[in-house]
């Protein structure tokens, strides 16, 4: 009887034994399907949190930038353009009082000045809005609705229930900021003459909606849904929360947060 040679039958025992995985982590040839794509997922599941936890400190340096530019902004260049209007002032008051073209036209400049010093005075707030730091985020809320109304046209009408005053720093900035993009995104593209904005708290968290009765949009088909609502999503990410965008053609839009608070 011959046998087979010892050689060829080691060879067949590796090739028809157990295949194991390598060393590397790659799909080796014992790898099921499953435990390949359970990997994958693992490993995109990591690669998410460590880009949102990159995203956050990001945010995070960006806010800090933004106070320090509306810092220097208010402090600096805008109190040297409002005693240059003072200044102005001055100057017309000491000019002959016949000169009355040259006091008018001085009075002229220091009426430039004094509305650039509130231009500056917007933009410093918009960057830095010190009022959340001071007062709280329900009277930065009221008072970025009203500096919305005031220049936009659009009447920006606030509510508030439960108290919200006790909220983390970074959750109160993340909703101001989501906030702020909503209303812009309102004059964008709404072609609304309202909108609603109401923060709530409970036992869930802290609750915030935007809505407008404008236009509103589809959501799967429209291009809107892009930068800013992407930048809203991923700010609400950052604190754990959760974003919810409701839009219907000629019926308005409506942005729902919730974000747990301890």
């Amino acid at each position: 009887m011959t046998t087979g040679n010892p050689r060829t039958k080691k060879r067949d025992k590796r090739l028809n034994g157990p295949i194991t995985s390598s060393r590397n982590g790659s799909p080796a040839h014992g790898d099921t399907m499953e435990n390949a794509i359970a990997r994958v997922a693992l490993e995109r599941s990591r690669a998410g949190k460590a880009l949102q936890v990159l995203t956050g400190k990001l945010m995070a340096a960006q806010e800090e930038e933004r106070r320090r530019i509306g810092r220097e902004l208010h402090d600096g260049l805008n109190q040297q353009l409002a005693m240059f209007a003072v200044e102005l002032g001055m100057l017309a008051r000491q000019a002959p009082a016949e000169a009355t073209m040259l006091i008018a036209s001085i009075l002229s400049l220091r009426q430039r000045a004094e509305s650039l010093s509130d231009d500056l005075r917007q933009i410093s707030h918009q960057l830095h809005p010190a009022v959340l730091e001071h007062l709280g985020l329900r009277t930065a809320l009221r008072s970025l609705c009203a500096d919305f109304t005031r220049s936009s046209g659009i009447r920006a009408w606030f509510s508030a229930d439960g108290e919200t005053d006790g909220v983390p720093r970074d959750i109160a900035i993340c909703l101001y900021r989501v906030t702020q993009e909503a209303l812009r995104n309102v004059v964008k593209h709404s072609c609304a003459t309202e909108a609603w904005v109401r923060i709530n708290r409970n036992r869930v968290g802290v609750q915030l909606s935007v809505i407008d009765k404008g236009v509103g949009f589809n959501i799967n088909s429209s291009p809107r849904s892009s930068l800013g609502l992407v930048s809203m999503r991923e700010r609400i990410q950052i604190v754990e929360g959760h974003f919810q965008i409701e839009s219907v053609p000629t019926q308005g839009t409506a942005i729902r947060i919730t974000v747990p608070v301890t």
